[in-house]
């Protein structure tokens, strides 16, 4: 067998000597330069007899030839291999595209050795141990196996081929980050609190430790997206979006969006390469040990995902830390890393390697919108929440004095000018209506309305919250807090959509709203004393004016209001209800028949309540004028909900909607109307310009953060444990694409499953976590 191998050997070297473009060099294939380094023949061959061929080796024109010649005479490797997995293919590609330190050109024909080159061979052997666990096998690793000795030689290894955090220190008053020119500071300049918790000194006092108060954890977005073209198979899915998409003018994704199109209009030599990068932003916070009841620690996670391909790709630039008290409307601070990033990438792009194509270029970034719920409206674009931000100076608004609750009603003003509902005066408090549907403000106009706005950021250290300024009469309209740090990016003011309404939350609100008001549930139903002593007040519907009894007031049903035996059959039709496998969850165990009651329900199931079961359960039980109203609005839902869409569709159910909302105002009380019911009215709008809403709603987001919740082990130390967890996720993911076979592993990849989620990753997790 050795004197076979060793005439296997000669026969390469001759041939691909003869091919070499460089004469008498070629780049060795042996397991220990991995074609990365090149080398002399006798030094080849010494490699290749002492240490071997690499693992799969069977291509013989990966060693600077000087054409893409191949051949089917070569003999082949003779090292004996069951494995099919494309490693020497992973290690080739992130050897290709090491830039930063500039030890690669994209002209040279001479690959001189770094420390990343170095760390990247290492890694072989530590996907091998992942695939050897993953298969379950027995056997003794290989001899002379390049394995680390710990965890932390591991964790420097995934860290220095782009796949790690950076920790910046902020203030505990979310005053600065203590970055760039701040970075030396020992103390906030504005607040003058300590940026650290603890100092201590070792036992021989040589080195001192600190603990900071506050932390940010960011993930360099630049890495992570250049990495998306180190493999053949991403840097294809890539230009997806132009060159695999189906185009047959209907709303089937972001790309086919108007805006999307306008934008490539405006910025003509950014759409000119298919490979740059579209995001969407996303944030949210969530409290890291799964309970409400535990409100000492809270997190803010942020997301972007690239509609670039089919299937969104999604990146977690960075964690924020906030303990007790959130951000709030100084979460501007806390952007400023990933839009300096994003400012860069755009102007000046970042050089990428292309594995796909085998060459280097320009890749420049952008971000379409942002996604956030309803209160995120407050600091991510820095609007006022408590009106429409769509409505802008034109909101209608209503303060229910003994509701003590604002409502948004008078829809009549976005319905067709000349609907029957602007003439009539007697449904709709004796008044018409004439004045046209608000249009959203312009980037330009927004630029303007926050010219002399100079925000001061930061808390006060005592806690105490400032009072809040009531606006007086005759004073302006106050919709924004600050001028939005998005607006640092030179496109965002040009953008047709900025920020997103969340369908998501609209729905489950909306949903909630009309089960509770059906059940009158306590605390939670819009029709209750208060709301009918506020139609007393506006003096309308005088029919469900409270009556007073010997000193005790009596109120008369309402259209949508049911009897106690109504309320049972209706939580019984619900409660009788079954899905097909993994259509929604079963609803069965949140509604309580005797009690009348439906609670726990989270957003899907609040989502199929809407849109496929509420019609059925109202429709034999309430009015006609009510369960009307109730279908169209499940319709609506229903529509809108789609994943191929069209414009003229959401057109017409623009118009629907108005209506609707218009014709509910004659029958649901004022205090019904919140700011989560006016949004509908906008929705339709949205998803003309953008496309489906399934690519602008939280789902993805909260379904994150219910996996980053599953991988606090360390309670202690949470935002280390969600880290470090991130970190070992987004390593094993990438390796996992040069992985073949049935391992456990692959099988949850191309399921889409979450991998993580195994008993066997779970060990796994709570290793790394733990390690914090």
């Amino acid at each position: 067998h050795t004197k076979v191998y060793q005439q296997g050997v000669n026969g390469f070297l001759a041939f691909a000597f003869r091919n070499s473009a460089v004469g008498n060099k070629i780049l060795c294939p042996c397991k220990r330069c991995f074609s990365s380094f090149w080398k002399e023949a006798s030094e080849v061959r010494e490699y290749l007899i002492c240490d071997g061929f690499i693992k799969g080796y069977k291509t013989w024109n990966l060693h600077g030839e000087a054409s893409s010649s191949s051949t089917n005479h070569g003999v082949e490797a003779m090292e004996e291999s069951n494995e099919d997995d494309d490693i020497s293919d992973l290690l080739r590609d992130l050897a290709a595209g090491i830039d930063d330190g500039g030890d690669f050109e994209d002209n040279s024909s001479v690959i001189e050795p770094c420390e990343e080159l170095a760390a990247i061979q290492k890694l072989d052997g530590l996907i091998d141990l992942w695939d050897l666990l993953l298969d379950l096998l027995n056997d003794a690793l290989p001899k002379g196996s390049a394995l680390l000795n710990n965890f932390y030689e591991a964790k420097k290894l995934v860290k220095s081929v782009g796949i790690g955090y950076n920790s910046i220190h902020s203030c505990e008053n979310d005053c600065i980050l203590y970055w760039k020119e701040d970075a030396k500071l020992d103390s906030c300049p504005k607040c003058k609190v300590s940026r650290w918790k603890s100092m201590r000194k070792s036992l021989d006092g040589k080195h001192v430790y600190k603990v900071p108060r506050k932390v940010l954890r960011y993930f360099p977005i630049k890495k992570r997206l250049r990495r998306l073209f180190l493999t053949s198979k991403t840097a294809r899915q890539t230009r997806w979006h132009d060159e695999g998409r189906k185009k047959d003018g209907l709303l089937r994704h972001p790309t086919d969006s108007p805006l999307w199109q306008d934008f490539d209009k405006k910025h003509p030599e950014f759409a000119a390469d298919s490979r740059n990068i579209r995001l969407a932003f996303a944030t949210d916070g969530f409290n890291p040990f799964r309970t409400m009841n535990c409100l000492a620690w809270y997190l803010y996670s942020l997301q972007l995902s690239t509609f670039n391909v089919h299937e969104a790709i999604k990146f977690h630039p960075f964690f924020a830390d906030s303990g007790r008290n959130g951000p709030g409307s100084d979460m501007d601070i806390y952007y400023q890393p990933l839009v300096d990033d994003l400012l860069d990438m755009f102007i000046n792009g970042v050089r990428t390697y292309d594995a796909l194509k085998g060459e280097f270029f320009q890749l420049w970034v952008v971000v379409l919108w942002t996604i956030t719920d309803f209160p995120g409206l407050g600091y991510t674009p820095g609007s006022v929440t408590s009106g429409g931000p769509d409505c802008h100076y034109d909101t209608c608004s209503l303060r229910l004095s003994n509701g003590s609750k604002n409502c948004y009603m008078e829809h009549r003003r976005f319905v067709d000018e000349n609907h029957q509902f602007r003439f009539d005066v007697d449904k709709f408090g004796g008044k018409t209506e004439f004045r046209p549907a608000p249009t959203p403000l312009s980037g330009e106009q927004i630029l303007e309305c926050t010219k002399d706005l100079n925000p001061i950021f930061g808390k006060d250290p005592s806690r105490k919250k400032p009072a809040s300024k009531r606006r007086k009469e005759g004073e302006p309209l106050v919709i924004f807090k600050r001028r939005s740090i998005w607006f640092k990016l030179p496109y965002w003011k040009d953008s047709m959509l900025r920020h997103n309404f969340d369908f998501m939350h609209i729905g489950k609100n909306v949903s909630e709203s009309l089960v509770n008001t059906f059940l009158g549930t306590d605390g939670k139903s819009k029709d209750n004393m208060n709301s009918r002593l506020d139609l007393q007040a506006l003096g309308i519907r005088s029919d469900l004016h409270p009556i007073e009894v010997e000193d005790q007031f009596y109120l008369p049903p309402a259209p949508y209001s049911m009897s106690p035996n109504e309320r049972k059959l209706f939580c019984q039709v619900l409660k009788g209800v079954k899905f097909p496998e993994g259509y929604a969850s079963d609803i069965r165990n949140n509604v309580h028949v005797n009690e009348k009651k439906i609670f726990g329900l989270k957003s899907h199931e609040s989502h199929i309540i809407l849109q496929h079961l509420l019609p059925l359960a109202v429709r034999k039980i309430l009015p006609d004028v009510v369960s009307a109203g109730v279908i169209r609005i499940s319709n609506f839902f229903k529509k809108l909900a789609s994943p191929v869409i069209q414009i003229s569709d959401m057109e017409s159910l623009e118009a629907d909607i108005a209506e609707t909302l218009s014709f509910l105002e004659t029958v649901f009380p004022p205090s019904f109307f919140d700011i989560m019911v006016h949004l509908m009215v906008h929705l339709p709008a949205q998803a003309r310009i953008a496309g489906p809403v399934h690519f602008r709603s939280m789902w993805p987001v909260e379904r994150f953060l219910m996996r980053l919740k599953g991988s606090v082990h360390t309670k202690s130390h949470c935002e280390g444990s969600i880290m470090e967890w991130s970190m070992f996720t987004e390593c094993l993911t990438f390796c996992a694409q040069y992985l073949h076979g049935e391992t456990q592993f692959n099988r949850h990849l191309r399921n889409d499953e979450d991998y993580s989620t195994t008993p066997f990753f779970q060990c796994i997790g709570r290793g790394l976590a733990g390690k914090c």
